[in-house]
């Protein structure tokens, strides 16, 4: 049982590995934040259909249906929320758009 446990942390810890070469990427993206399918958690699908993951956002954008442009690093970790890219280093402005649907 130990050599199972012991082979299955190898697996993630080698599977983690690349992430961390990723994580000072920055990305900029705008589009429309929205709660997320995981209890207190936000996203923001951008544009171009990708999903963030906004939890490392220093201020919550508000959820009033209108856009905006965020800016962060990719977090090189996994979230919470298991939705969209976790992205760390969040900030965020008002675009003056409105998201679809308002």
């Amino acid at each position: 049982m130990g050599m199972r446990i012991a082979l299955a942390l190898a697996v993630m810890l080698t599977a983690a590995a690349p992430l961390g070469a990723v994580a000072q990427e920055r990305i900029v993206a705008a589009g429309c934040p929205m709660p997320g399918t995981e209890s207190g958690c936000l996203v923001l699908r951008a544009a171009d259909g990708k999903v963030y993951d906004l939890a490392g956002a220093r201020q919550r954008p508000p959820l009033n249906g209108r856009g905006i442009r965020i800016t962060g690093t990719r977090a090189g970790r996994f979230s919470y929320c298991q939705q969209g890219e976790p992205l760390a280093e969040v900030t965020w402005e008002p675009t003056g758009t409105l998201c679809p649907g308002r």
